[in-house]
């Protein structure tokens, strides 16, 4: 049987909390990823300051409120990946996509400048996935 990683925090909540801001420190806000993104055309972001949307990554990353070409960058985030590999942080440890996934999050629950999608058949379609997938005695468990 393969065993899993311990998971880095106890709760989502705490995860955020916890690796937010140390992500943010490893980041200098040189806006590498800023301009690797193929999503900055796509939001008409092309000519805001790249060192001002980092900034407020960083910002959102650690809980506190961004400027808005922050918060449009990340909420259209489709995780490329690009990002990942035009960072010079990355030797450092930083993860750009992550760092950029949790601002996002935080965008979202803390600082409520991104509205949290709603989706009234998502659990339905989880349930119905479900059936296909698990056994009788997997369903009797879990549903």
């Amino acid at each position: 049987m393969t065993r899993l990683p311990r998971a880095r925090a106890a709760t989502t909540e705490a995860f955020l909390e916890q690796t937010g801001p140390e992500l943010a420190a490893l980041c200098t806000e040189c806006g590498a990823c800023f301009n690797a993104c193929p999503m900055v055309d796509d939001v008409n972001l092309r000519g805001a300051d790249p060192k001002i949307v980092t900034s407020g990554l960083r910002q959102l990353a650690s809980g506190a409120a961004a400027p808005e070409e922050t918060v449009a960058w990340v909420g259209a985030c489709t995780k490329s990946g690009q990002c990942v590999d035009a960072c010079p942080q990355k030797a450092a440890g930083l993860d750009a996509m992550l760092l950029v996934r949790i601002a996002k999050q935080r965008a979202i629950n803390e600082t409520r400048q991104l509205p949290a999608k709603q989706d009234p058949s998502y659990f339905p379609r989880i349930k119905t996935f479900a059936r296909l997938q698990l056994s009788d005695e997997e369903l009797e468990k879990w549903l």
